[in-house]
């Protein structure tokens, strides 16, 4: 693959979510906070991908399935106003039809093997887990995005800049409690179940969750040095049970993550 292809679609990108720039202040505040996003989970796939020490052609696939993943969310917020998947469609599923509407992937010059390996990855990026057993040369590139992304959602969480944070969904309470049975999936190892969420703290332990779901040393190296673990627990309420959440991560995290030495 040659670099003009991710150059293209770089130039594709943008044209296509200039599309969606309204004067109606909230659908531009939405489509820009994705723009913005999409660019942030770039830059850190290139950074996993370097690490990981990736051939230029791994490198490609990885860029563009990065700038991609998320196409599907304009018309999502376009159509529906809401990013929550359940209340509307799977964007990862909408972006493939983006794609295939647009015709975006063909006229970059992709062959069929690396339209497959750009999709899949768009496709998986937001699944609960990667299917097992399946080639690896599309795997790499889904794993790094679903790094890359989680890497960044994390950090618009903390962020206190009101124009990067991510709003919390609307039928969401705002009630100080929490699921005893979400904490107690979190103690055993367990990722989130998305129908168990009832308020905004469970869905920040169904995030915090996603820790188990990090594939990379580097990606557990960064979070821990950005204390993104700390940051999100702080959020929640001060209680034991929260208090053993925050220790049975931030062990899991450190466990895996490369030396400060082998940091970068």
């Amino acid at each position: 693959m040659k670099e003009h292809a991710f150059l293209f679609l770089k130039n594709w990108f943008h044209g296509y979510v200039e599309g969606f720039y309204s004067t109606d202040e909230q659908l531009q505040f939405h489509i820009r906070l994705k723009e913005e996003h999409t660019m942030r989970v770039l830059e850190n796939a290139v950074r996993i991908g370097t690490w990981l020490t990736c051939s230029f052609e791994q490198m490609q696939h990885i860029k563009i399935a990065a700038l991609l993943h998320d196409i599907g969310r304009f018309q999502q917020y376009q159509t529906y106003r809401t990013f929550n998947d359940v209340m509307s469609v799977n964007h990862a599923q909408l972006g493939l039809d983006v794609l295939q509407e647009t015709g975006s992937l063909q006229a970059a010059g992709l062959s069929d093997q690396e339209k497959r390996i750009v999709k899949n990855a768009v496709l998986y990026h937001n699944r609960r887990q990667l299917p097992i057993g399946e080639n690896e040369e599309w795997l790499i590139p889904a794993k790094i995005i679903r790094d890359a992304d989680k890497i960044d959602i994390f950090s618009m969480l903390i962020t206190k800049d009101k124009d990067n944070k991510i709003p919390l969904p609307q039928e969401l309470g705002n009630a100080d409690v929490y699921s005893a049975k979400i904490v107690e999936d979190i103690l055993q190892g367990k990722l989130v179940e998305y129908p168990d969420i009832k308020t905004g703290n469970d869905l920040m332990l169904f995030r915090l969750s996603w820790i188990y779901d990090i594939y990379f040393s580097y990606s557990f190296s960064y979070m821990v040095e950005q204390g993104y673990i700390d940051k999100l627990i702080a959020a929640l309420p001060a209680r034991e049970e929260i208090a053993c959440v925050h220790q049975c991560l931030r062990q899991y995290a450190r466990e895996h993550a490369i030396s400060k030495n082998d940091f970068d």
